[in-house]
């Protein structure tokens, strides 16, 4: 009799770049954070606008090492255009 193991010519799943979407949620909680929800009328300091990028490019590293390029990509676009939506969000709704 003879036993077939049929989890010997299956290829193992893909890993999923859960890392590079982590770091995505990060920079998009940043940038929520960023408008003066409150109407304090406190500015922000200028290095936070600097983190979203930083954490797509993170992402994007993690992403490469995980052999996910389009992921990569998407991390280091989201990570430099999701502050520029904030913006435009804002400016849509609150008016200049």
């Amino acid at each position: 009799m003879s036993h077939i193991n049929e989890t010997s010519g299956s290829t193992p799943q893909a890993r999923r770049p859960v890392i590079t979407w982590a770091f995505m949620v990060a920079a998009l909680i940043i940038v929520l954070l960023l408008p003066d929800w409150a109407g304090t009328g406190n500015n922000r300091p200028i290095w936070i606008f600097a983190l979203p990028p930083l954490l797509g490019i993170i992402g994007a590293g993690f992403a490469i090492r995980g052999e996910h390029p389009w992921w990569a990509v998407a991390s280091a676009l989201w990570g430099f255009f999701v502050i520029q939506a904030i913006i435009v969000g804002v400016t849509l709704i609150g008016g200049p």
